[in-house]
């Protein structure tokens, strides 16, 4: 067991075993005094140090955090010992170095100390090893050829970052970074920094250029930064979106564990057989959906605040999580699934009492209200938005329609069709038995209650009732305005929808049933429109009218055909001919041939 220091190197934290820093220390101490004499010594010392300190983070990994002795042997031989760089002669004699463990390949970047614009070209031709003056005749060739060339270079201004630091110069040109390349890249750099300043003493150099490039450089700096600043706003996006996400997942969680002002809707928790299944498959929910948003964050939190590397052990542990709830989901999922595998349907028929009264009126139980209830509570019907509800110890649903057919008889009876799904054909069966549904009938009322009931221990499975009422022909109902959503798509004569049938006496023909007491208002089949503030078609003695909010368009009777327009006649067709007004703009049409008269509609 070793002690550990911590040292700051190149701006960076590292901890490090205690013999590897006694034998690090040594190692930096002799460079420095190796470069004591030399010019520029602050600037080598500074670029060998990050370095080292890039060479170190690569050998740090997520099981390991302390630079050991081994690593300090591996880093300074790659880059080099004193000694290897002590002699002018050895210097200027080639040697062979050692393979290194994790040498640089060579890497895009600009080159800043060779360019006329932004150093694009010559960076380039850095990488591929060629001539600058290719490349720069290359983009002279697509500007004049394609149009495109300028465009390109500024994209590869913007998109190549620019060799700042010796490492990465080194690293453009292909040259290992070792303390003899960083001396002598940085001896270069200064001796093409006096050459400049002579140059520009003397009134020569490229001025012309100079200035040119800093134009354009100028323009890449304000493109580049109008990207950074639509990176940065879509950063900030992510990061509300994920944010939100998991406010929202907080929220779901709360709602499980039954925190007061949190709900989830009551038919989640009664497809599910037991609460453990349910719970469980809720939180996968949460962790499924939540995840990739909060990854969505985390991502916009690392473009925002410039965070280069990302955590492995968050990555890792976000994509656990997210897999294991998925597989449970799956599974859990099929399960539900296989619980819907069948259906079935039990039928009850009930024979109704003759009636005193020549017409039954049919409602629902809200219909029956005494008070009107204010605050929407007190009535099983009303607590409910979903297929399913609780109130006290019983489960409510809504899932109920009522049609309206011809009795093969002489007798008014219901049919109570009580539907439901499960696992087997006799397993749905036995669902559908443990359905309550109830009506009452006084004398010529009948009340059907709106919503039916289940034990609060029952599992959903689909469970719906269908009502039939069977009307002997001649036999008369009204339907009350309460109908309103009970009935479903009954069939008239009279072609009038659903929600124009309540408020009307019907009367069962051998046809079907035929409205008694319609005024020509209603929504008829067909219509285009089921909403009575828009166009209509109504049928009846006086004719056909084709009407919008605004009054009759087309009226076809016994007179003619009359097509109007701002309440005027604008076409006529009558017996005459075919008459326009001249008003519309377009000139009288000569009379047509007279024609028989219309028979009455």
């Amino acid at each position: 067991m070793n002690k550990t220091v911590t040292v700051n190197i190149g701006g960076i934290v590292f901890h490090i075993d205690e013999n590897a820093y006694d034998k690090f220390k040594f190692y930096l101490e002799s460079i420095r005094g190796h470069f004591t004499s030399e010019e520029g010594r602050d600037e080598i010392m500074q670029d060998i140090e990050a370095r080292i300190a890039e060479m170190f983070q690569e050998r740090i990994r997520d099981a390991k955090q302390v630079i050991t002795l081994e690593d300090v042997d591996v880093v300074t031989r790659q880059m080099g010992k004193p000694e290897d760089f002590a002699g002018e002669e050895e210097k200027e004699s080639p040697r062979t170095m050692p393979p290194m463990e994790g040498q640089l390949k060579r890497r895009l970047y600009r080159n800043p100390d060779d360019k006329l614009l932004g150093g694009v070209c010559s960076g380039i031709s850095s990488y591929f090893d060629l001539d600058p003056v290719w490349i720069r005749l290359a983009f002279v060739f697509i500007f004049f050829a394609f149009g495109s060339g300028f465009l390109l270079y500024i994209i590869l201004w913007i998109v190549i970052p620019e060799a700042k630091t010796t490492t990465e110069k080194l690293q453009m040109k292909g040259e290992p970074v070792t303390v003899s390349n960083i001396e002598k890249n940085i001896k270069e750099e200064m001796g093409q920094v006096r050459s400049r300043i002579n140059d520009f003493g003397k009134g020569t150099g490229k001025k012309a250029g100079t200035a040119i490039g800093r134009i354009f450089e100028a323009i890449g700096e304000v493109i580049r930064f109008i990207f950074i600043a639509i990176g940065k706003l879509i950063a900030i996006l992510f990061l509300f979106i994920g944010l939100l996400v998991a406010f929202c997942m907080v929220v779901s969680l709360l709602a499980l564990i039954g925190i007061p002002g949190t709900t989830y809707p009551d038919l989640w928790r009664h497809t599910f057989q037991t609460g453990f299944q349910f719970a469980l498959a809720f939180v996968s929910v949460v962790i499924v959906v939540g995840i990739p948003f909060l990854m969505l964050a985390y991502a916009g939190a690392r473009m925002l605040f410039n965070i280069r590397k990302s955590s492995r052990v968050v990555s890792f542990t976000a994509l656990g999580l997210w897999l294991v709830a998925a597989g449970i989901l799956l599974v859990l999922g099929l399960k539900v699934a296989s619980q819907f595998h069948d259906d079935a349907t039990v039928r009850k028929e009930v024979v109704l009492s003759p009636p005193s009264s020549k017409v039954i009126k049919l409602q629902t139980g809200s219909g029956t209200k005494k008070e009107k209830d204010y605050f929407g509570w007190g009535s099983p019907e009303a607590i409910f938005d979903h297929e399913l509800s609780i109130q006290d110890s019983m489960l409510f649903s809504n899932e109920i329609k009522l049609d309206i057919v011809k009795s093969p008889d002489s007798l008014f009876s219901l049919t109570e069709m009580l539907y439901s799904r499960g696992s087997s054909g006799l397993a749905a069966k036995e669902n559908a038995v443990r359905i309550r549904y109830g009506f009452s009938q006084e004398d010529s009322l009948i009340s059907f209650n709106n919503y039916f009931t289940l034990d609060r221990a029952e599992t959903y499975r689909g469970q719906k009732v269908q009502l039939v009422l069977k009307v002997p022909v001649g036999g008369r109902i009204f339907l009350d305005s309460s109908l309103d959503h009970f009935i479903y798509d009954i069939d008239n004569i009279n072609d009038i929808l659903d929600h124009s049938m309540l408020g009307r006496t019907w009367e069962m023909t051998g046809k079907g049933l035929k409205c008694l007491d319609c005024d020509g208002t209603e929504d008829v089949l067909g219509s285009g429109n089921d909403d009575v503030e828009n166009s209509s078609i109504h049928i009846d003695k006086n004719g056909v009218h084709i009407s919008q909010p605004d009054g009759d368009k087309v009226v076809i009777d016994s007179n003619g055909v009359y097509i109007r327009e701002d309440g005027k006649d604008v076409i006529r067709i009558d017996g005459s001919g075919v008459h326009r007004k001249k008003n519309t703009g377009t000139s009288n049409q000569e009379p047509s041939p007279p024609a028989a008269p219309a028979n009455p509609i």
